[in-house]
């Protein structure tokens, strides 16, 4: 901040119109020189989809069910972001089914071939 001296004898006094034009040369210096109040910049940030999300929480081991907890949406639609098709559930599960049944049905072949 700029500072003011007024001389102090008694026969040297200045009078009022010195002392105003005094203080607003000074004011005007410190407005120029004062730094102008930046607004802080926001700082960078990425907004990854929902469905990069899912992705990545499917590669960190978490199920469907989970990942749409923490996105907020249902089950469906991560399934969909993951590339997930209820015909390739439905297929999985037919799979899953028919293999201990085809066992079963090896078993039953392979005893009856014995019998005989």
């Amino acid at each position: 901040m700029a500072s003011i001296s007024f001389p102090t004898t008694a026969g040297n006094l200045p009078d009022r119109t010195q002392i105003d034009s005094t203080a607003k040369t000074a004011a005007v210096q410190v407005e120029q020189t004062a730094p102008a109040a930046t607004p802080s910049a926001p700082q960078d940030t990425v907004k990854i989809s929902d469905a990069a999300q899912a992705r990545l929480l499917h590669q960190a081991g978490e199920s469907v069910n989970s990942i749409a907890s923490a996105l907020g949406t249902d089950s469906k639609t991560v399934d969909s972001y993951l590339g997930i098709t209820t015909q390739v559930l439905d297929q999985a599960l037919l799979a899953a089914a028919s293999k201990p049944a085809a066992s079963a049905a090896a078993t039953a072949k392979t005893a009856a071939t014995a019998k005989a």
